[in-house]
C-alpha cells in the first residue's frame, strides 16, 4: 500500500520515503482515534485535482522523452513523482484535512 503508484521510486531513498508515508497515514488515524471521526477518506475531487497536477509536471520529465520504460502509462504519461524530494517530504509532513471527507 506505500510507495504505489507515481511514488518517488528510484528517485530517492526508499525507507525515507515510506517512513514519511507511515507518519502521514498514523496522522490520519490518529484523526480517528483522537474521536474526531469514525472514517477518514479522500474527497475524489482533491484526489483528481491532485493527479491532473502530477500528470502534467510528469510530461515535462525526463521519463517523458521518447523512451521506453515501466514508469510510463498507457498514455505515454510517467507514473512516478515528478517533483523534487523536498516538495515530496513537505507533502507529506502532514495531511492537509480539508481534502478529507471525515464521516461521524
Amino acid at each position: 500500500m506505500l510507495n504505489g503508484p507515481n511514488g518517488p521510486v528510484g528517485n530517492f531513498s526508499l525507507i525515507q520515503i515510506v517512513e514519511s508515508q507511515v507518519s502521514y497515514v498514523l496522522q490520519l488515524i490518529g484523526q480517528i482515534r483522537a474521536g474526531k471521526c469514525r472514517e477518514i477518506s479522500a474527497y475524489t475531487e482533491a484526489t483528481e485535482n491532485f493527479e491532473a497536477m502530477r500528470s502534467e509536471a510528469a510530461k515535462k520529465s525526463i521519463w517523458a522523452s521518447d523512451c521506453k520504460s515501466w514508469y510510463l502509462d498507457k498514455h505515454g504519461v510517467p507514473a512516478s513523482w515528478p517533483w523534487t524530494p523536498s516538495r515530496f517530504f513537505e507533502e507529506m509532513a502532514s495531511p492537509h484535512l480539508e481534502s478529507f471527507d471525515q464521516v461521524g
